[in-house]
């Protein structure tokens, strides 16, 4: 009877054994911790939900996308590139699912902060969004492109003016009713321009220039576009011949609950969504409303690699190739007359420099054969003798006895003749002292230090940003714009990564950001704003979930 009843204990101690490892088992396959926010628990059974909803969500787009593109309603251009984003996603589903259950967590204690709530209508609304195919438009463009001249990466005013005054025409010559197929062939560099330009469907979100986009969005059918100027340089004309509007899938939840995945779940995912858009639009609307900005003026400098290299200097060049060409300079022999005349305007160059140095940057601009010197005005990085550079060119810049500010007579090289100016040696930091000196001092101006001393693309304006307010630029630097003295230069601002600046601000008044500064803010103020706020919680991740254990 004792053995009987020993076995019995040791069957149930068994038992019980393995229901406590189950247990074990069990928790921390479901309630233990994915991921901590100042403490408080993301469990994996959470995760695992989310995970579930992020990958059904991008197999019914990468449907939606086939189904799209069987019917011929969308580019396969932009088909191919949705799902190459999507395929990313799944890649990375993982951290990203673990990523956007912190952010909510954390978005929806500060969404509650700024008195921002997510109603049930809200969530409905945005269902209803993601059920929707967006708006198609069968478009058609006439591209007119500024023709560059040889050797050129840059076009010129000049040739920018040239172009958009051809596209104007060909826009007055449409709205006049002459033929759109018959303009298309006459002006437009698109490939598709003796069929008249077709591009195929397109939503708001096509992969074409922004602006184009949002016009031909916003057109009448039938009727042209404005010229519309793109990023890229070109002047566009657009219209629609065929508009499919907005088509709701009526069996999108049904397909949800199909999955598997239960409507709490998928509505606990858009909630997330949904809180995050509209924290994003509570703060992008306090950096919308008028408040103080700034008129400024900016000198950056910019960090360089090869700085602390052997005799490191930095100089500005302005370079004339053989048939104004750098690329094809090499293969022109010796004996042609396109070296001579490169080297006597060079030479032209030089002597005009000598009497009135302060021509550099505008002949680099206008005559220089560098494509970049349009934007640069000749300016080159740090160069030091650990640098792989021409030999001819190297052996001019690193002579022994040279001093900042000094003209070199013209040097050939295998890509023409340069016309350099040695500019400065290091460190930046004394450089960057010695114009704040230099300026407060009379001895030249902020501009003209701009000018030829800046890095930023604002050089050729002497530096003009023009108004800044709360929201535009990195924090670093708004700071100290804003706590620089008005009518005076500020201190050198070291960013590390970046480089050296100096700001002079002429003025502040109280203003509604103007259409450019609004852009800019709605496209990265939240995302500025929310990393700000991210960075005082301390959160933890499970290294089996991503790989990494805080962030």
């Amino acid at each position: 009877m004792l053995l009987n009843v020993g076995f019995g204990l040791a069957i149930i101690a068994a038992l019980l054994m393995l229901v406590v490892a189950w247990g074990v088992s069990w928790y921390g396959d479901h309630l233990s911790a994915a991921a901590t926010v100042n403490g408080q628990t993301i469990t994996k059974d959470a995760y695992g939900k989310a995970l579930a909803v992020n990958l059904w969500r991008a197999d019914y787009q990468s449907r939606r996308l086939r189904t799209l593109l069987a019917a011929g309603h969308i580019r396969p251009t932009d088909q191919e590139t949705r799902q190459a984003l999507l395929d990313q996603r799944l890649q990375q589903a993982s951290a990203l699912t673990l990523g956007q259950l912190i952010d909510g967590t954390i978005q929806a204690e500060l969404a509650s902060k700024q008195g921002v709530t997510v109603s049930d209508a809200d969530i409905d609304a945005r269902i209803k969004q993601e059920a929707t195919t967006d708006e198609l438009r069968s478009s058609w463009v006439i591209s007119v492109a500024p023709t560059l001249a040889t050797g050129e990466s840059v076009a010129t005013q000049a040739e920018k003016d040239a172009a958009k005054a051809k596209a104007d025409a060909a826009l007055t010559d449409l709205k006049a009713g002459k033929d759109w197929v018959e303009v298309s062939k006459a002006v437009s560099g698109d490939a598709a321009k003796d069929t008249g330009g077709a591009i195929g469907f397109i939503d708001k979100n096509a992969s074409l220039d922004t602006a184009f986009v949002d016009a031909v969005m916003a057109v009448a059918k039938d009727t042209p576009t404005d010229v519309i100027a793109g990023a890229d340089g070109t002047y566009r004309i657009g219209k629609v011949t065929e508009i499919i509007a907005p088509v709701e899938d009526t069996t999108f939840l049904t397909q949800v609950t199909d999955a598997g995945i239960s409507m709490d779940d998928f509505r606990a995912a858009i909630r997330r969504d949904s809180n995050r858009a509209k924290l994003s639009d509570a703060v992008i609307a306090q950096y919308l409303a008028p408040g103080p900005q700034r008129k400024v003026s900016e000198i950056f400098i910019q960090e360089g690699r090869s700085e602390a290299g052997p005799s490191a200097v930095r100089v500005r060049h302005i370079l004339y190739s053989p048939n104004g060409d750098p690329n094809t300079a090499s293969k022109v022999a010796e004996t042609d007359p396109a070296w001579a005349a490169a080297k006597a305007k060079a030479d032209a160059t030089y002597t005009k420099l000598k009497a009135d140095i302060s021509q550099f940057d505008s002949i680099a601009r206008a005559e220089s054969d560098e494509g970049s010197a349009k934007t640069t005005g000749g300016k080159l990085p740090y160069f030091s003798t650990d640098d792989a550079i021409d030999a001819s060119f190297a052996a001019a810049i690193f002579a022994d006895g040279l001093q900042p500010g000094q003209l070199l007579e013209p040097v050939k090289s295998a890509f023409g003749w340069h016309v350099v100016q040695i500019q400065r040696y290091p460190p930046d930091a004394d450089f960057a002292a010695g114009l704040k000196t230099d300026i407060d001092s009379g001895k030249t101006t902020f501009a003209v230090a701009a000018r030829d001393a800046s890095d930023d693309g604002s050089a050729a304006q002497g530096g003009d940003l023009g108004w800044i307010g709360k929201g535009q630029i990195t924090e670093t630097r708004e700071q100290a714009i804003f706590a620089a003295p008005v009518g005076k230069v500020s201190d050198p601002l070291t960013v590390a990564g970046e480089g050296i600046y100096l700001f002079l601000v002429s003025a502040e008044e109280n203003r509604a950001p103007d259409a450019a500064q609004k852009k800019i803010i709605e496209a990265s103020a939240f995302s500025a704003w929310y990393s700000k706020q991210k960075a005082t919680y301390k959160v933890t991740r499970d290294s089996n979930v991503t790989g990494s254990t805080s962030g």
